[in-house]
């Protein structure tokens, strides 16, 4: 299809308009408090690419309703993505930027506006005839400029006596934008010399006269101006119901801002009731203070921290609900019905995706603080200060505090994220100790049937920071076990005794790596919404954009088949091959408001889930059927954390200061790892040759016989 004037686009089916009088416009097109003018949009920063800073040529639309020139947009495509730069949508361009749709909204404004830029202009009709004449008016419906003289032959003429020849001056005023810009037309693509005034709806294509008596003429097709008519009220509704999910967002964003203050006020209280405290005690009691304000400080970090990305996130969606608005209503107040048409799709599946938006709720939550020390004699019984954290059960019996041990307990992750440690153990040589010696926690329970075998720990020689393991995984048939350090930004390597091997290092990334698991030859890390795939030797395969948001994304592999990602809020998991390909995805069956954290995958394809949000275990088939949902009301678990697998299907799973068995059928479970010293909790864990391997917050990987 051809717009007189230049732009083409390849052939294929789309829906935009034809062309109408003014007279014809429909009431709802009128203008409105909200609508724009076709002055307005006549104007070079409207109709200015926000790449190259220059007019548009060829403009190109994206689905998220953002235009750029074809030549812009060409560079920017990487294997079959381009990334829009002003909202970050990614969309699938398989026939490169050629293949997006082209704007004839601002391509038929821009026709406008460089007529009206050209000051010098000539008679078209004596320029026929080897003439210069300076024009000074315009026929509206030959498109001709007109000197004076055959300005007055034309009104004459018996064939352009009706014609509309209008005073140049007031042409580029813009006195006539509004007829000038209802007489353009598109011309069709295999009938060059025929408009296109019909609109086939059994192709959903807009068709000229003579392919309506052709190709289409055992369709249904109407009018471009009735097709535009059915079509108006659907977009009008869209925009409306658009305006309510800006409302939502605005209220939302309010409550967050009232939240933030809330936190920040209530925090700056206990900050000041612990600092009077302290002002009268000895040193060692100040170091006690400093312990306790760092935890609380942690906490109230990572809480504005999800506040403050909550905001932005609220932000960023209400700016694309404005845009698409806007966009949409200039759309419908300026644009012909062939252009409406055009983008009505586009439009209704840009309003849907925001629509469907549904941001987290996040409550401002505030530490109780308690005083455990009310009398200078109790100095050494018991740590100085303590939280009870919203979510966490109260603990009466807090671990005793000698002086010279400056080990604290950690506050663990109450985010549900995996993120570091604030446990200040001290750090020690590399060494493996025998099932003689002791742990450094007591693992005894009436309910225990796990044995203590072993512990080790990193070299420091290779450790530049405290570690913070983040990820756990066991190489099959060799029994080496890799944990993923992300405070050093590497993969530890060590044998199936924990002797320590060496180091893989991770590939570039800019954020933080979380999540680790080894499938067939391939090792397999995420990075926010990345997926890496490496050889066990580290070299890097390939990188894959996840689905989702989220800030870290749990990993587990079923075999060598595929590597299942756990993604968050969105309450389901999609599968990748080692050879890049997204080869499924499970969603649970009606299930909603959740938020998956840790995945393992059993020998029978059975999935299992760790609900950071409901605190509970979800298990299902790859189909989507949830076969069992392990909860706190029925079960030994209170708030559930890392999860993996054995051969036998059991389920082991990391709650607090405690590690509990399920087997199959079995949805009480029991203890088979329990720290009463409470001192450092357990992190992530993995089954490998009849061992159960778990890393503790210090860094500290124990060994146990199952």
């Amino acid at each position: 299809m051809t717009s007189r004037g230049g732009s083409r686009e390849p052939g294929g089916r789309g829906r935009f308009g034809g062309d109408i009088s003014p007279s014809a416009l429909p009431e709802s097109s009128m203008a409105t408090p909200n609508s724009t003018s076709l002055q307005d949009l006549i104007r070079e920063d409207f109709l200015t690419c926000k790449i190259c800073y220059d007019l548009y040529v060829v403009p190109k639309i994206l689905p998220c309703l953002h235009s750029y020139c074809l030549g812009c947009l060409d560079p920017l495509v990487e294997n079959g993505i381009v990334q829009c730069p002003e909202c970050r949508l990614q969309i699938d361009v398989p026939g490169g930027a050629a293949s997006l749709k082209t704007n004839f909204f601002i391509n038929g404004l821009l026709e406008l506006f460089q007529m009206k830029c050209n000051k010098d202009l000539k008679c078209t009709i004596c320029s026929n005839v080897q003439k210069v004449m300076a024009a000074t008016s315009r026929c509206l419906d030959c498109k001709d400029f007109l000197c004076q003289m055959c300005s007055q032959g034309h009104c004459c003429s018996r064939l352009t006596l009706h014609h509309k020849v209008v005073n140049l001056e007031e042409f580029l005023a813009g006195n006539y934008d509004s007829e000038v810009r209802f007489l353009q037309e598109l011309y069709c693509q295999s009938h060059p010399q025929e408009a296109l005034h019909f609109f086939c709806d059994t192709c959903s294509v807009p068709i000229c006269r003579d392919c309506r008596m052709l190709d289409h003429f055992q369709h249904k097709a109407v009018s471009m101006a009735s097709a535009v008519q059915r079509e108006r009220p659907s977009v009008e509704e869209l925009i409306r119901n658009l305006q309510e999910t800006i409302t939502s967002i605005s209220q939302q964003e309010k409550a967050l801002e009232e939240a933030m203050h809330k936190l920040k006020a209530e925090g700056e209280c206990i900050k000041d009731q612990i600092c009077r405290y302290v002002e009268d005690i000895t040193t060692y009691i100040f170091a006690q203070k400093e312990s306790a304000l760092a935890k609380l400080n942690g906490f109230l970090t990572r809480q504005m921290e999800q506040f403050c990305l909550s905001q932005k996130e609220l932000q960023l969606q209400k700016d694309k609900a404005t845009s698409t608005q806007e966009f949409s209503q200039r759309i419908l107040c300026v644009g012909k019905d062939y252009e409406i048409l055009y983008l009505e799709g586009l439009i209704r599946s840009r309003v849907e995706e925001l629509q469907a938006y549904r941001p987290q709720q996040l409550q401002s939550q505030t530490p109780e603080l308690s005083i455990a020390w009310d009398e200078p004699q109790q100095l050494y019984k018991a740590p100085l200060f303590s939280f009870v954290f919203p979510g966490e059960p109260s603990r009466e019996d807090e671990p005793h505090l000698e002086p010279g041990n400056e080990s604290f307990t950690s506050l663990g992750d109450e985010s549900g994220e995996i993120t570091a440690s604030l446990s200040d153990s001290d750090e020690n040589s590399s060494s493996v100790s025998d099932s003689s010696t002791e742990s450094s926690s007591s693992y005894t329970d009436g309910q225990s049937k796990a044995e203590y075998n072993y512990s080790f720990e990193g070299d420091p020689s290779y450790t530049k920071e405290k570690p913070n393991i983040t990820g756990i995984a066991a190489v099959p048939h060799t029994g080496q076990i890799l944990l993923l350090d992300q405070a050093n930004d590497e993969i530890k390597q060590y044998s199936s005794y924990g002797q320590f091997q060496g180091v893989i290092p991770l590939p570039s990334s800019n954020s933080a790596f979380c999540g680790i698991s080894v499938c067939g030859e391939s090792l397999a890390c995420s990075s926010e919404s990345h997926l890496f795939f490496l050889t066990l030797d580290g070299l890097f395969l390939r990188k894959l954009q996840m689905r989702g948001s989220e800030s870290s994304y749990a990993l587990a592999s079923y075999q060598d088949s595929y590597v299942a990602v756990s993604e968050g809020t969105l309450c389901s998991i999609s599968l990748y091959s080692p050879s890049g390909w997204c080869v499924g995805r499970v969603q649970p069956n009606n299930y909603h408001g959740g938020k998956f954290l840790f995945i393992a995958v059993n020998s029978w394809e059975e999935f299992v889930v760790s609900d950071f949000i409901k605190k509970q275990i979800v298990i299902m088939q790859k189909s989507g059927l949830v076969l069992n949902v392990l909860k706190p009301s029925t079960s030994l678990l209170t708030k559930p954390f890392s999860v993996c697998v054995d051969e036998d299907r059991d389920i082991f799973v990391v709650d607090q200061f405690k590690v509990i068995q399920f087997s199959p059928g079995d949805e009480t479970g029991k203890v088979v790892v329990n720290d009463h010293s409470m001192v450092q909790r357990p992190r992530v864990l993995v089954i490998s040759n009849d061992n159960l391997i778990l890393v503790r917050e210090d860094g500290i990987t124990d060994v146990y016989y199952l």
